[in-house]
């Protein structure tokens, strides 16, 4: 019974990570390209062409990102609940690290006035991305009582 239970909480955080890797890939990636593009001042035609291609670019990273998800945590539900808890706030923490990296082209462009809540939300992501990660080392201590 125990090992269906830690195959169940594998799938469901697949479900968040992969949720959180579609936002992040496509949304916040294909949102990083136009960017970097329109500082660049490209014409329209590139663009498109450069946003068809991204796409596709994006989708595999995607579906690969994804895959090795699914087998990350199902090789590591077989080491319980706490090597699955420690592989999933690493996997978030990549993320929201990448999340952030897409993002600061927006902050650091040249004319770009960074707002206060803007300011919080963008080194919100940076922190707790860093806290995921650092959390999961934590996670690998010997020390720590068993879940």
């Amino acid at each position: 019974m125990r090992k269906v239970l830690n195959y169940v909480f594998a799938y469901l955080f697949l479900v968040v990570t992969g949720a959180l890797g579609f936002y992040v890939i496509f949304m916040e990636g294909r949102r990083f390209f136009f960017t970097v593009l329109g500082l660049t001042n490209a014409r329209v035609q590139t663009i498109n062409a450069v946003d068809k291609f991204v796409v596709i670019v994006l989708g595999i990273v995607f579906l690969g990102v994804f895959m090795f998800s699914e087998d990350y945590f199902r090789k590591k539900a077989k080491g319980g609940v706490k090597d699955l808890l420690r592989a999933f706030l690493m996997v978030s923490g990549m993320l929201m690290l990448v999340w952030a990296g897409f993002q600061a082209p927006f902050f650091f462009s040249v004319g770009y006035k960074l707002g206060t809540s803007e300011a919080v939300s963008y080194f919100s992501k940076l922190i707790a991305g860093t806290l995921l990660l650092v959390s999961s080392r934590y996670l690998r201590s010997e020390r720590l009582h068993t879940i």
